[in-house]
């Protein structure tokens, strides 16, 4: 993950020495690069203990790995983030056209590198056995959960999408809930609505998955399995969700084509046999269409 997903991915949570250092790696990538610990402390206003935890921090074992991506950073522009991520008054299609694509590389990119192989394998072992998939979402998340749900229905999955609160709760109580799956989708992992449910079901003993944005947020802390997106780098106002829907998109992507890899022939069969009812519904739905027109 870039230097600067990396950053923004904790921004909210920032320390004012930390915070400094933050803005000045944003601003002067090019020169810190030929700096030392102790250059960029004392151009800071901080200790080289201060840097030395920033990098962690970031997710570097230290400053000079920070440096390494920070110079692969500057030489891939897919990284890069737009000052105005969204729409500018009056801009052209092929600027719109531009700056979304600029922004959907930079996301999947980082969320790509996020990935963990041996998380999805243990989502993909529990949604082998589980009872029921549970998915919860509000606003745009809704539509994530409504694509995972599509999804394993089509391989034979007990599967609800919700975004009724309402409907998610008596379904996170109770015995039954050991043998479910709560995957939860909230991008700020700070929905009201999301955070409870996923409490309940922790606290009954369904294993709950998360998806939010990479770094701390009250949701994460009800998580058996947290699957994680990067960043979105948005405006003072948000007119789409769009950045964030292209990661999770991506994710569930990823983790339903592990599925399929993990599980190969039953995921064909199960297929096959979908693809051959949706056909048949078609075949007998339009000869019923002709015969009413006869």
């Amino acid at each position: 993950m870039s230097v600067e997903g990396n950053i923004m991915s904790i921004q909210n949570s920032l320390t004012a020495a930390e915070k400094r250092l933050a803005d000045y790696l944003l601003a002067e990538p090019q020169q810190v690069l030929g700096m030392s610990v102790k250059a960029l402390a004392e151009a800071t206003d901080t200790s080289p203990a201060s840097v030395s935890r920033f990098c962690r921090r970031l997710r570097f074992p230290g400053y000079n790995e920070l440096k390494i991506q920070l110079s692969s950073d500057l030489n891939d522009p897919s990284t890069a983030i737009a000052v105005n991520p969204e729409v500018v008054a009056g801009e052209t299609v092929m600027e719109i056209q531009a700056r979304l694509l600029q922004n959907a590389e930079r996301s999947l990119h980082e969320t790509v590198d996020q990935m963990d192989q041996s998380v999805i394998d243990q989502l993909c072992q529990a949604l082998k056995t589980t009872s029921q998939l549970v998915c919860f979402g509000l606003s745009a998340s809704y539509l994530v959960a409504q694509n995972i749900a599509q999804k394993w229905s089509r391989l034979g999955l007990n599967c609800i999408a919700t975004d009724d609160v309402n409907q998610l709760l008596p379904l996170a109580v109770g015995d039954g809930a050991k043998n479910k799956v709560y995957w939860i989708i909230s991008n700020s992992g700070e929905s009201p609505e999301a955070v409870i449910g996923a409490r309940m079901a922790n606290d009954a003993g369904g294993l709950v998955v998360t998806m939010t944005t990479l770094g701390p947020n009250s949701l994460v802390t009800y998580a058996d399995i947290p699957l994680v997106t990067s960043m979105p780098i948005e405006g003072n106002i948000r007119f789409a969700a769009t950045q964030s829907l292209h990661a999770q998109f991506m994710l569930v992507d990823v983790i339903y084509y592990r599925y399929a890899a993990l599980h190969f022939d039953e995921t064909k069969q199960a297929i096959t046999a979908s693809r051959r009812a949706v056909n048949f519904y078609k075949k007998a739905f339009m000869e019923g269409m002709r015969a009413h027109h006869k």
